[in-house]
């Protein structure tokens, strides 16, 4: 008696043998290509780039984020609500994280000293106050 049977069933979840990855062969032999870069790092360059900042005091170079912390920050000041808000959380979130940690800061000198001179800022132009968010809800509806 012959036995017809095959010796693998082809079905459901069961490719045939020839449609199956064989071993030690990778299933993606190509691969991501070498050099390229997730998005993360795409934004950790481009923040670092530097710009060209004209001032009272004539031209100085800084950092892609310090010149869009200072803007949110210029922004607040001039009493743009949703800008106070987004830059007190900032601010909190800096101040904690730099306490947490205890002495050891995490954030550069650089980017304290940003953060105390854009709060100066504001204290002079009379907004030292974080804006109170239930205050704020009933202005805006």
């Amino acid at each position: 008696m012959s036995n017809d049977k095959p010796p693998y069933e082809v079905g459901y979840s069961k490719p045939p043998k020839s449609g199956q990855f064989t071993k030690g062969t990778s299933g993606n032999p190509k691969g991501r290509p070498k050099g390229s870069k997730n998005l993360a790092t795409i934004f950790q360059r481009e923040s670092r780039q530097l710009v060209r900042l004209k001032g009272p005091g004539g031209s100085r170079t800084i950092t892609k984020l310090e010149a869009a912390a200072m803007q949110l920050g210029n922004k607040a000041a001039q009493g743009d609500l949703r800008a106070q808000r987004e830059f007190f959380s900032r601010v909190q979130w800096a101040e904690e994280t730099t306490s947490s940690v205890g002495n050891q800061t995490t954030l550069p000198e650089a980017d304290r000293e940003m953060l105390q001179s854009l709060a100066r800022r504001m204290q002079e132009m009379g907004k030292a106050e974080p804006p109170n968010p239930c205050k704020l809800e009933e202005k805006e509806s």
